[in-house]
């Protein structure tokens, strides 16, 4: 029963995964969609606010989908998670199996910081900027999201090819 569970919370074929990468793609539009509603709204900080607060709310419910928080991971039996941590560090991930914090989205800003800037002080210039703007987050909320979704996805590949990999005994061949 254990497995099942564990096998029905952990994508392991690759269906699965680009099955739970369209839902997440779609989960991202959706936010880039709101990041761009905000950008729009005349009211200073409050798109630098829902911005924010989407990059983290996203990130984390794509990790959560991938099995990849923090907290999934170490509910994990122990091959299982010595294998995820060892695909984190060789896919060199940024946001998958961490926590993501403000912290986390100062790194996001300062990636994309210049378009980002850009479009929240282009906001102020009539119509035309708040276009601009608009566009601009939900490109930049976009262009994360489907990064963060492709790092979980080769995570999840690299998962997959260490559990797979024939296990060594320690034992020198033919003792």
């Amino acid at each position: 029963m254990a497995t099942e569970m564990r096998r029905e919370a952990m994508p392991d074929s690759s269906e699965a995964l680009h099955a739970i990468a369209r839902e997440m793609r779609a989960l991202v539009r959706r936010r880039g969609a709101l990041s761009a509603a905000a950008a729009v709204l005349p009211v200073p900080g409050v798109d630098i606010a829902v911005d924010a607060a989407t990059f983290a709310d996203m990130l984390m419910r794509i990790n959560r989908a991938f099995q990849l928080s923090p907290e999934q991971i170490e509910k994990l039996h122990t091959d299982e998670r010595l294998a995820v941590l060892a695909a984190l560090s060789q896919v060199s991930a940024l946001f998958a199996g961490r926590y993501v914090t403000s912290a986390a989205v100062l790194t996001v800003v300062k990636q994309f910081g210049s378009r980002w800037i850009t479009g929240k002080v282009a906001k102020w210039v009539p119509i035309a900027g708040q276009g601009a703007a608009a566009a601009l987050s939900y490109w930049t909320v976009v262009k994360l999201g489907d990064a963060h979704i492709d790092e979980c996805m080769r995570v999840r590949d690299r998962v997959r090819a260490l559990l797979a990999a024939p296990k060594t005994s320690g034992r020198a061949p033919g003792a």
